[in-house]
């Protein structure tokens, strides 16, 4: 299983890298999975659905299904990435989590508004993205260039992984 975040400062363009990227993997017939981290709390779910009244019963995960989507709300402890990875039925070639900048997993920066990035820079940038530079990452892109980038993620990431699936 091969995961990506894309990091950078609030509005710098984060989404906006997602949504390329996942284009452009896709086009090229790679399995994207997405998921959006954020460090601030709150609910996703909305107070008086049934599924917000069945976690304020106490459950630690609910599911919603839908002819036309899936949702699961789980307590945060309860799932992270490799688990989701089990539960899901076709393998995904690759993860691209917006945000979650303090995990151990390859980056890509978006340097848009980097002077407004808080914090020390995280470790394992593999690639920038934007009008700023970096010193000591492998690879920088135009902040519209999701070609180059997501060729970069194929050659350097996907395609060095094998996907091992429990």
């Amino acid at each position: 299983m091969v995961e990506l975040a894309v990091v950078g400062a609030k509005n710098s363009g984060k989404t906006t890298v997602i949504e390329g990227l996942t284009n452009y993997l896709i086009s090229k017939g790679r399995r994207v999975a997405t998921i959006k981290h954020t460090s601030h709390s709150h609910s996703f779910d909305k107070p008086g659905k049934d599924t917000y009244r069945h976690r304020e019963a106490g459950a630690v995960l609910t599911v919603a299904i839908s002819k036309g989507e899936t949702a699961i709300f789980a307590e945060p402890e309860l799932l992270d990435v490799s688990q989701l990875q089990k539960v899901i039925r076709q393998p995904i070639d690759i993860w691209l989590i917006e945000g979650d900048r303090d995990a151990d997993r390859p980056k890509i920066m978006v340097t848009r508004h980097l002077n407004e990035y808080s914090g020390n820079l995280p470790g394992n940038i593999v690639a920038t993205i934007g009008p700023e530079l970096l010193e000591g990452v492998p690879a920088r892109f135009d902040d519209d260039d999701f070609g180059g980038l997501g060729t970069f993620v194929s050659n350097t990431l996907i395609d060095t992984k094998t996907e091992v699936r429990e």
